[in-house]
């Protein structure tokens, strides 16, 4: 049951920018408006690969479907590219990319009608009975103001982040390989509004190339990625 209540909080997207908004001039005002001329290697860019995958944690742990839903993806991946503006601060802008797809066998009317319940499923004169695979990709992106606690010469990097951005989700349901529109699609984990909030760790190799690790909220749990700066 725990599956479908995950699949009941899928929905269309929808909203607007406007409280992303307020939030990103706010972050915005909070940064120094010149930037610190000591403070070296103000450019970086960085990738990483992130997980686990909440929606395969729920599938496992149903006790009522966990036979019947099979779950494939890949770790999410991402990329950003970041300011300092002095020694404390710095902004960067980061897209993530996760796609994840359920797989499931329907050949009996209750089973259909309860996800037909859930879901708003429009057939279209299909048959309802056959293999189901609905695809989940995700994309989000923010603008996340890290705030470091250690000194900029440090081969070390200890930070906090704050970030807000948008967040996109488009279900595609295929029933023996035929598209199917979906009414309800996907709940809370397809709202426009994205946001972050984490912790994180650099460590240089050198003055310009590092290895991080990264756990938050708002994202993946946990990220781990290189760094690169100069």
């Amino acid at each position: 049951m725990k599956t479908i209540i995950i699949l009941n909080s899928l929905r269309k997207n929808g909203g607007n920018f406007l409280f992303c908004t307020i939030a990103l001039i706010s972050l915005l005002f909070i940064l120094p408006r010149s930037a610190d001329a000591q403070v070296s290697n103000r450019f970086g860019i960085q990738v990483y690969t992130g997980g686990p995958s909440l929606l395969k944690l729920a599938v496992g742990i149903s006790s009522a479907y966990q036979d019947k839903v099979e779950y494939n993806g890949f770790p999410g991946v991402g990329g950003a590219i970041s300011f300092k503006f002095n020694r404390w601060i710095s902004l960067r802008a980061d897209l993530y990319y996760k796609h994840s797809q359920l797989e499931m066998d329907i050949n009996d009317n209750a089973f259909y009608n309860e996800l037909n319940d859930k879901w708003g499923i429009v057939l279209n004169g299909i048959d309802p009975f056959g293999h189901y695979s609905l695809a989940l990709p995700r994309y989000r992106g923010n603008i996340i103001a890290d705030f470091h606690f250690l000194k900029d010469e440090s081969q070390s990097d200890l930070y906090c982040s704050l970030g807000f951005g948008y967040n996109r989700m488009k279900p595609r349901l295929l029933i023996d390989n035929k598209p199917v529109s979906i009414i309800n699609e996907v709940g809370t984990l397809s709202l426009p509004f994205a946001y972050r909030l984490s912790l994180g760790y650099t460590h240089y190799f050198g003055s310009t190339i590092g290895l991080y690790g990264e756990i938050g909220i708002g994202g993946p749990l946990v990220s781990v990625g290189m760094k690169v700066r100069f």
